[in-house]
Formats: structure tokens, sequence, C-alpha cells
């Protein structure tokens, strides 16, 4: 099962060529790590499930577009899962909190989390070594709007700090990030 970068950088190319085997091999090495992404946000099974399978056919779509000049294949598709997950729950807001639902307990999967294993990768723990390296108010506006969706408004209120100092903090975050991560 390819892992690196490389093997999946060919994998995607594959994809992009059209060629379902390569689809399948993509999605056996890479799923696990994109469901964490999609359940972190989602908070529930089945929705992470919709937002994955949704995510893959958009893969299947866009493989043409994918640049390995711009980031890593995980990269790529762990913003495409991330950003339909935010879709879904923007189109679908509950109307009680997740916090507040009933039941929220039995949600959980007695599984291992799927999550856990993205931070095992490589990938998340030059991330995580990065976001290390930010003060903790913009790390934490980061890790809230990236793990948890949240909105630049509701980053404002959670953190109870301006909506301007959020967009600021975010901006720069994603700068420090950006230049830490870079090789």
């Amino acid at each position: 099962m390819p892992s690196g970068n490389r093997e999946l950088t060919e994998l995607m190319a594959a994809v992009g060529r059209g060629e379902r085997q390569a689809l399948a091999r993509l999605y056996a090495a890479t799923s696990a790590q994109l469901f964490g992404i999609a359940l972190r946000i989602m908070k529930r099974r089945d929705r992470a499930e919709e937002v994955l399978q949704d995510a893959f056919v958009s893969v299947w779509q866009r493989a043409r577009d994918y640049d390995a000049a711009k980031g890593s294949v995980m990269t790529w598709m762990a913003s495409i899962v991330r950003n339909r997950a935010i879709d879904v729950l923007r189109r679908d807001r509950p109307s009680v909190s997740i916090d507040d639902a009933p039941g929220q307990e039995s949600w959980a999967s007695a599984a291992p989390d799927p999550f856990e294993a993205t931070l095992a990768s490589v990938e998340a723990r030059r991330v995580r070594d990065c976001l290390e390296t930010l003060d903790e108010k913009p790390r934490r506006a980061i890790m809230l709007a990236y793990y948890d969706g949240l909105t630049q408004e509701e980053l404002a209120s959670k953190l109870e700090a301006p909506l301007g100092t959020i967009k600021s903090w975010v901006r720069r975050g994603l700068l420090r990030l950006k230049d830490c991560l870079e090789p």
C-alpha cells in the first residue's frame, strides 16, 4: 500500500488519466486518515462517511487539477474533505449545538479514533510541530477553524475576541505555518 508522497503523487497522476484501479489504491492508502478529518469535523460517523464518499467523487473528477508543486497529495485531499465537511455543516446547521444534543455520547464508536491515525503520520507531525511554534491564541484559532470547521465569527464568539483580532491571528498564524512547512 503506497504511503509516501511520491507514490501518492504517481497514483494521483494515474487517477487524473482515468485509471480506476489507481483510485482504488489511492482510496486504500488515504481513506482512514481522510475519514479521521471528516469525523472530527462532522462528529457523526454516518455523516463523515458521506463526506468522505463525496470527497472521493470530487478527487476522481478533479484529479487533473492536482499540482504537486503546490503541496502534497494528502494536503490537497484533506482540504477537499475539510471543505466538503464544512459545506455540509453550513448547509444543514442543526438547531441545537452539537455539545447540547441529546444522545451525543452514542455517536462515538468504540473503534480506534481515525483522527489519532492522522496525527501519527509524518506530515501531520510536521504540521503539529509547526503549530507548536505559534502563540497559544493564534494556534487555538487555527485549530478550531481547521478541525472543528468554525467560521471567523464563531471563533470570535468562542474565543471572546474581536473579529479583526481573530482574522489577524489566523492570517499571521497561517503565514508562519507556511514558512515553517516549506522545504
